[in-house]
């Protein structure tokens, strides 16, 4: 086997549009060309992972990092090879553990993981079963509705903040910054909703301090007060838990989505509601909120099949694609409940594999199971095709989605 290392001295790129109205035949394609295709992204020269095994094989490689904050000096000296405009996020909202490495990611994970435990777990799912009952009940029959807009933002919103303590009057702004932090295309957007996102958290500490609750928000500023994680590091995990708690509202908007243009599997599902539970892996497989998770830098050398990827590259690490490769799932375009989705990357994969995904599994599969239960014969109000995504390559997310239910 030849391996080679040169870096090339043209990038390919990713088309945008391709990637937002139908990513899986682009991604396919990169996927059947090679291990690793080199790129331009935002300015900066990325490695482009596709394949099944090499994605799980760069998440799980300690030499990867995810901390884009300590290597800065050295990606733009080494990797940046267009100047232009693009997004800065404030510093002091991305100390959380979703930016560490080693150490410090363990420490901080270990802080939050506790929330996730069986016990409360079993309380989250009473809580989200009451919370979607309620909002269904809210909806009107015969008549078009965004289901995205009515019934998944709200959920995933009141779930998560009533876990962490947001108080009502504050929730109302928490998917608009959220959608717009993540997949605005302007980056004054993206910029003016990260800075509000940030200032919302700092409120909230004052809040905090001055109203503790029993809530995870007030837990966390006691383990700050008692010196186990900084102001940065607090005020981090704050944005991290709200955002990273709307995204079921993706997944739940792909799941019903994916429902109503497969409707005989639907009619499958319906016929035994207990489906519902495990079909939530094949919908985050088939249509994976994340196509690319966030960039990752080599500090060493990486071969995959041939290719080495020097140290001190970005990589850019695709899930949708990784999900849809035929050498682990076979007929990977097809939408299957009774797939073996075992080993699926649609919550990622390594230590930084997604800490709320079984609270995202509860979410998704209460609110699938619940509304067509409730309105069998719901139909989109547009044909699929006309689906609207939101841009960005990152999240594969609808943005609204109009349907009749009945």
């Amino acid at each position: 086997m030849t391996t080679t290392q040169a870096i090339p001295p043209v990038l390919g790129r990713v088309p945008m549009r391709d990637l937002m109205t139908a990513p899986y035949p682009t991604l396919a394609a990169i996927r059947e060309s090679t291990p690793a295709f080199a790129v331009e992204n935002n300015g900066y020269r990325m490695w482009v992972i596709t394949r099944y095994e090499d994605v799980r094989q760069v998440l799980s490689d300690p030499s990867v990092r995810r901390d884009l904050v300590a290597h800065r000096k050295e990606i733009n000296s080494h990797c940046l090879v267009r100047v232009q405009q693009r997004a800065h996020l404030p510093h002091g909202s991305r100390r959380s553990f979703f930016d560490r490495d080693g150490d410090e990611h363990r420490r901080l994970r270990g802080l939050v993981g506790s929330i996730f435990s069986p016990g409360r777990l079993v309380a989250l799912r009473a809580d989200t079963e009451r919370i979607t009952a309620e909002l269904l009940d809210k909806l009107p029959v015969g008549e078009p509705v965004d289901l995205l807009d009515r019934f998944a933002r709200p959920l995933a919103g009141t779930v998560i903040c009533d876990l962490v303590g947001v108080p009502v009057d504050e929730r109302n702004m928490l998917a608009v910054l959220e959608t717009e932090m993540i997949t605005s295309p302007v980056i004054t957007e993206i910029e003016e909703a990260a800075q509000r996102l940030h200032d919302f958290s700092v409120e909230l500490v004052a809040l905090k301090r001055e109203r503790p609750r029993d809530d995870l928000f007030t837990a966390l500023l006691h383990r700050h007060d008692e010196g186990r994680m900084s102001l940065d590091e607090l005020t981090s995990t704050y944005v991290l838990l709200l955002v990273g708690g709307m995204e079921p509202a993706s997944a739940i908007g792909n799941g019903v989505f994916t429902l109503l243009t497969n409707p005989d599997q639907t009619a499958r599902l319906l016929a035994d509601p207990s489906l519902f539970a495990g079909c939530v892996d094949e919908i985050v497989r088939y249509e994976s909120p994340f196509r690319f998770v966030p960039p990752r830098y080599t500090t060493a050398p990486i071969e995959l099949d041939g290719v080495t990827i020097p140290a001190g590259e970005l990589l850019l690490i695709s899930l949708a694609a990784a999900n849809r490769d035929p050498a682990r799932f076979p007929e990977p375009d097809s939408f299957d409940p009774d797939r073996d989705t075992k080993g699926h990357l649609g919550f990622g994969y390594g230590v930084h594999r997604c800490l709320g995904a079984e609270l995202g599994r509860i979410e998704t599969a209460t609110a699938l199971r619940a509304l067509f239960e409730r309105f069998p014969r719901t139909r989109l109000t547009v044909p699929p095709d006309d689906a609207v995504w939101r841009p960005g390559k990152f999240m594969r997310r609808l943005d609204t989605l109009p349907v009749i239910l009945n």
